[in-house]
C-alpha cells in the first residue's frame, strides 16, 4: 500500500512538474514574440446601392506578423486584398502605413511592406511546419474583436492537405487547430512553444445554423513558398466567377466570366480602369455586387469554368515584369471593352 502511494505521488509530482515547465515555456515564448505581432487596420472604399440608399462599407480588422528587419509583414489575404489603405499597429500603439506586395487569395495569405519599422518591434522566425506534430501545445497571438495582443492556447489537431486546390501550382496545406479564435485573429501567427511560427490563422468552419466549427491556419511552409520564394502578381481585385445560367443572364458571349466586386486604389486592377460593382443583390444564397465590369479575357485567354484555365493564367501573370503590358477584355454596359496597362515598379 505504501509503495503504491509512493508511486502515485511520484507520478503526480512528475505530471505537475511537466505542466509547470510547459506553462513557463509558454510565458517565456509569449514574451519573446509579442512585439512581432501587429494589428492590421484595412480600409476599403466600397459604395453600394440598395433599397435603403447608398451604403459605404469601410474598415476590416485582422492580425499580422513582422518577419523581416526591413518591414515585411505576413497577414491574411482576405483582410487586405482589396484595401485602399492599410496600417499595422504595433505593441506600443504606433500605426505604420503599409502596402500589399503580393497576395495569394486561395491560400489566404498576403505579404505587406511597411513604410518603416518602429523602435521596439521584433522579428518572428518562421518554422519548418513539416516538423510540427499533431498533439503538441501551440498558441496564437492576435486581436479577437479588436482585443489587441490576446493570447490563446490550445493544441495542433490535424494536418489537412487538398488534392484539388492549388495556389500558383503549390498544393495548399492547412493545420486544424484547437484554439479559441475569433474575428480579428485572421492573419495572426500560430506559434510552437519555442516561439517559432508554424502557421497563420485563416478561417473557421461555420455550420448552416451559424454554429462555429474548428479553426484552420495555413502552414508556414506554404506561406514562405508563396510569399517569399515565388514572384507573384497582385491584382487588387475581388471578383466572383459566374457561369452557366448566371453568365447567360449577364449576356456574356462565352460560358464564364469574373464579375468584379471591388478594386483597390493604386492596384493593377485600378490602373487598368476596372469598374467595381455598386448594386447589392442576392442571387440564391450568394450576395453580390452588380453594375461593374465582367472580365471575359486576360492576356488573350478567354475565361472558362475550368480550373486549368485559371492555373495557366496565374502562371502567365506571375511572369509579368516591369514594362510588360497587361491586357483584359470586359463586358461593360452590354459591350466589350479592351483595357491595357503597363507593369510599373
Amino acid at each position: 500500500m505504501k509503495l503504491g502511494l509512493i508511486v502515485t505521488t511520484l507520478l503526480a509530482a512528475g505530471l505537475l512538474g511537466s505542466a509547470k515547465t510547459q506553462a513557463q515555456d509558454l510565458r517565456e515564448a509569449f514574451k519573446r514574440v509579442n512585439a512581432s505581432v501587429v494589428v492590421i487596420h484595412a480600409q476599403q472604399r466600397l459604395t453600394a446601392q440598395n433599397a435603403f440608399g447608398t451604403v459605404e462599407q469601410l474598415g476590416s480588422l485582422g492580425s499580422g506578423l513582422l518577419i523581416s528587419e526591413d518591414g515585411k509583414v505576413l497577414t491574411a489575404a482576405h483582410v487586405v486584398q482589396s484595401a485602399d489603405k492599410i496600417e499595422a499597429e504595433f505593441l506600443g500603439g504606433e500605426r505604420i502605413s503599409a502596402r500589399v506586395i503580393t497576395a495569394a487569395p486561395f491560400a489566404d495569405v498576403a505579404l505587406l511592406q511597411l513604410e518603416r519599422v518602429p523602435p521596439g518591434a521584433s522579428v518572428a522566425k518562421l518554422a519548418d511546419s513539416n516538423s510540427a506534430e499533431i498533439g503538441e501545445m501551440i498558441f496564437a497571438v492576435g486581436a479577437p474583436y479588436g482585443a489587441k495582443h490576446s493570447l490563446a492556447v490550445g493544441w495542433l489537431s490535424a494536418r489537412r492537405t487538398t488534392n484539388n486546390v492549388f495556389e500558383n501550382l503549390t498544393a495548399l496545406e492547412m493545420f486544424q487547430v484547437d484554439i479559441a479564435l475569433y474575428e480579428g485573429n485572421s492573419g495572426g501567427p500560430v506559434f510552437n512553444l519555442k516561439g517559432e511560427v508554424i502557421g497563420l490563422v485563416s478561417h473557421a468552419l461555420i455550420k448552416e445554423e451559424g454554429e462555429k466549427g474548428p479553426n484552420f491556419a495555413v502552414t508556414s511552409n506554404v506561406a514562405r513558398r508563396l510569399m517569399l520564394e515565388e514572384k507573384r502578381t497582385w491584382m487588387g481585385v475581388e471578383a466572383l466567377l459566374i457561369n452557366g445560367e448566371l453568365a447567360a443572364s449577364f449576356n456574356l458571349p462565352q460560358p464564364a466570366g469574373l464579375l468584379v466586386q471591388s478594386v483597390a486604389e493604386g492596384s493593377l486592377g485600378g490602373r487598368l480602369g476596372l469598374h467595381e460593382g455598386k448594386l447589392s443583390i442576392l442571387v440564391g444564397e450568394q450576395q453580390m455586387l452588380i453594375g461593374g465590369d465582367v472580365i471575359i479575357e486576360i492576356l488573350g485567354q478567354s475565361l472558362r469554368p475550368d480550373p486549368t484555365v485559371f492555373e495557366n493564367l496565374q502562371r502567365q501573370l506571375d511572369k509579368l515584369r516591369v514594362g510588360d503590358n497587361l491586357t483584359m477584355k470586359v463586358m461593360r454596359a452590354g459591350r466589350v471593352v479592351e483595357l491595357s496597362t503597363r507593369i510599373a515598379d
